[in-house]
Order: structure tokens, then sequence, then C-alpha cells
């Protein structure tokens, strides 16, 4: 099959950017459940997964804040019983009959942890890709050869890490796609040959710069802001946490941010040349790009920001 019959290569041949597209929400859920009962709407699944969650979601995001659930799996997973992790608290409910899904989740917004239904903490450190080929087949090529690469270097480096395969993700155009727990930070086109560099800069608790879609935790122009930046260093190798100290709206087409740079961590010569502080400047840009492999003749006007210009403070 030629390449230009994927979404995701048509995105990426037209430059639209990664920065500032990650799923946000408040809280997430991952339930696991076994792949092959996962449908197109991956909480409409058989085998029996209990219905009702997707109207719950929404319900419940109204009270507690966007909730985005989604079903994980691996292999010789059963359905017998599953596990629900929440982040970012960092609680995994184990054990749990399929039937009482919806119980625990009620109860652990409702009334925190109780005794009824007592979660314990994460205390690992789990990664999400999306292979959930029902809803868009990018995700079933890009996504289980990113997967499979995954599990095959976080092994080969006895690594504690959990490589799941995902459900639908958002942005399948991007695919492969993928969230890195605790951090909640967003990966898309994160291809295959690139999981050792990946993980070189997860072990070095830096962004991977070049395929950072932003923090699930953030919002808006903060997220589009944060992940800019974090390409900005990550482009010029400087070994940095940047931190966004404030976001402001310039005009309609224009907004500017202001980045402090602390606990560099380059080598003597790259940290003379990182400054204490700098303004970002960024503008919207139309790109056009499919919505999903089902639409490949139909691509979306899109306005993205684009980074326009930087300057030290």
């Amino acid at each position: 099959m030629s390449a230009l019959n994927y979404c995701s290569v048509l995105t990426r041949k037209s430059a639209e950017p990664l920065a500032g597209t990650a799923p946000y929400a408040r809280h997430f859920i991952f339930i696991t459940w076994p792949k092959k009962y996962w449908q197109y709407e991956a909480l409409e699944s058989k085998g029996g997964f209990p219905q009702g969650l997707k109207k719950w979601m929404k319900e419940q995001s109204v009270v507690n804040g966007k909730i985005s659930i989604r079903l994980i799996s691996r292999a010789g997973l059963s359905q017998d019983k599953v596990n629900i992790f929440i982040y970012p608290e960092k609680q995994c409910y184990s054990n749990v009959m399929p039937s009482q899904i919806p119980a625990v989740l009620e109860s652990y917004f409702r009334d925190g942890i109780t005794t009824a239904f007592s979660p314990a903490a994460i205390e690992g450190e789990q990664i999400f890709i999306c292979t959930h080929g029902r809803h868009d087949k990018c995700c079933a090529k890009f996504g289980q050869e990113l997967a499979d690469k995954m599990r095959y270097h976080v092994s080969r480096q006895k690594s504690a890490v959990e490589v799941w395969d995902s459900s639908h993700l958002g942005g399948h155009r991007f695919a492969a796609t993928m969230i890195d727990f605790p951090t909640g930070r967003a990966y898309g086109h994160l291809s295959a040959d690139e999981v050792p560099n990946y993980l070189a800069s997860r072990k070095a608790a830096q962004v991977y710069g070049t395929a950072y879609r932003g923090s699930v935790f953030l919002s808006g122009l903060e997220q589009v802001a944060e992940a800019h930046v974090q390409h900005f260093c990550f482009m010029r190798k400087w070994s940095c946490r940047p931190q966004i100290r404030k976001v402001e709206k310039l005009t309609e087409e224009t907004f500017r941010c202001f980045a402090v740079f602390r606990n560099a961590e380059s080598s003597v010569d790259l940290q003379a040349l990182i400054p204490d502080e700098m303004a970002f400047t960024f503008k919207l840009k139309g790109f056009e790009s499919p919505s999903g492999c089902d639409a490949l003749e139909e691509p979306l006007l899109r306005n993205c920001w684009e980074l326009e210009s930087s300057e030290s403070v």
C-alpha cells in the first residue's frame, strides 16, 4: 500500500505543527481490556465490557473537569478482572470485576478513596501507545510498530516501565501517538526507529522535542507555548527545564509567552548560551491535512500556532 494512503504521512508532509495538539483532560482513566474486543468507539467494546461509560464520562466531566477514559491491552490479557489506572492522581484499582467498573469510578469521583473500593498508589511508570486499528489504520500500522519496538528496547534495558497498547488517544493524523505517564507528555509522529533516542531523552528526564505534542495536563495557549519552547530547547541541545512564566494574548492571531530557564544541565559552554529568560511570539497559520484515513481526499484547513520570533529578556 502506498504511503500516501495514510493520513499520518500526508499530515507530516503538510508540516502541520505538533505543538499544542496533545489531548487535554483533568483526569485520565485507563482500563485494561483485551484488544480483540475493542470497537471503533472503545467504550462500546464487546466481550462483556459494561455499557454506558461514555455517557457517564460526559456527565462527570461537567462536575469534575474533563475526564478521558481509554482502554489498554497487552499480550495474554484477560477480561475476567481488570485494572483501572487514574492520572494525575496515580491511583490503581486492581482485580476489579467488569460489572463493578461503573461503581468503582462512581465511588472514586463522588466519595474519593473509600474502604469499599480502595486503590493503591501507582509506583512505576507507564507508556500508552495508540494501536487502535479499528479507529484508524494509521494507528494499526505506525502505532503497532512503535509499541513493539518500545517493548523490545525497554526489555533490553531491563527497565520497569510498562508499555501498553491503547485505544484512540486523539489525533490519529499524528500517528504513531503516545502518552508517557506520570509526566503526561504526549508525542506524535514518533517512528519506531526513534525509540532508542526517545528512551535516552526520557532517561535524562528531558522532553524528546522533535515529536512532542505537549502536556496533557495543560490546555489552550499554555500547552502550545510549553510545547514550542520545549522543541526550541531540544533543537539547540539545551538540557534544561524551561518553565512558562506568563502567557498573554496580543491579537486574535498572535500571542506571546515568557519562559525562564533553570537547572541547566548542559556543558559549561552551552550553559553560557542559555539566557535566564526569553520571550516567544506566536502567530496563527493555516495548514491543510486530512482528518483521518477515511477522508484522505477531503483535507481540512486548520489554524495552528507557529513560532514567529524569540528574544532574550
